[in-house]
């Protein structure tokens, strides 16, 4: 993938953390059809990761059946071509697709059969430790949601720290940040402990209205009140 295509992607992403969805989604289909031209195939798992995550972050708002399909189709379309051309890959991009698909399933309610693809993806990837990380949050929260809570919570936990070792002025490091502290925030009000999910969540919220990150802010600013309410009801 050349830089400027690597621009053009970022550019795509950056407009998606933004919200705004329809400007990403032209952005993204643009550099879809170039690169599918060139038969760039890294390009090609970044590109359709991208877009699944636009339908995907949109259900939160809208629970459209067909958000949920253009989900699963975009993140399929990013793990067929990982699996048709493991050869010729790295293991980052590789993880990329799988973690995608696996996140796809998780939306779809089917948190055990997501489960694999993290542990692959967690397995597979030359990414540093924050973004390991990220992957070790998803797989902890799923073993959460499965049953076995305190192994998923301690994985979640080490996946905070993980993640920390990175660069604070980096986004993506505090998107995953964030992300971590939202699900952990959710897990301690589930298990009766109001003032630390309380701090928790509160950490999150400061941290993604700092860094300008909407998506993660607008989570923790549902989940605050839900907790102020004493509500427990969440998803994991």
């Amino acid at each position: 993938m050349d830089t400027i295509m690597e621009k053009r992607l970022s550019e795509a992403n950056d407009l998606r953390e933004a919200e705004k969805y329809g400007d990403s989604a032209k952005v993204y289909t643009e550099c879809l059809i170039d690169l599918i031209k060139n038969g760039d195939q890294t390009g090609l798992i970044h590109c359709l990761g991208g877009q699944s995550l636009i339908y995907k972050i949109l259900i939160r708002s809208n629970n459209s059946p067909i958000y949920h399909q253009l989900t699963l189709s975009f993140a399929k379309g990013a793990l067929d071509v990982a699996e048709s051309n493991l050869i010729n890959l790295d293991g980052r991009v590789v993880a990329i697709a799988y973690r995608c698909y696996g996140d796809a399933l998780l939306m779809d309610d089917k948190p055990q059969a997501a489960l694999p693809y993290f542990e692959k993806a967690f397995s597979i990837t030359t990414a540093g430790i924050p973004e390991k990380g990220n992957l070790k949050a998803h797989i902890g929260g799923i073993k959460y949601l499965l049953g076995e809570k305190e192994l998923g919570k301690n994985i979640i936990e080490e996946a905070l720290a993980d993640i920390r070792t990175g660069d604070p002025s980096v986004g993506a490091y505090r998107t995953w940040e964030t992300g971590c502290l939202n699900g952990l925030a959710k897990i301690y009000a589930i298990e009766n402990n109001p003032n630390k999910a309380t701090d928790t969540i509160k950490l999150s919220l400061e941290i993604a209205t700092d860094h300008n990150l909407p998506i993660r802010k607008r989570e923790a600013e549902e989940i605050l009140e839900k907790i102020s309410s004493g509500k427990i009801d969440f998803s994991i």
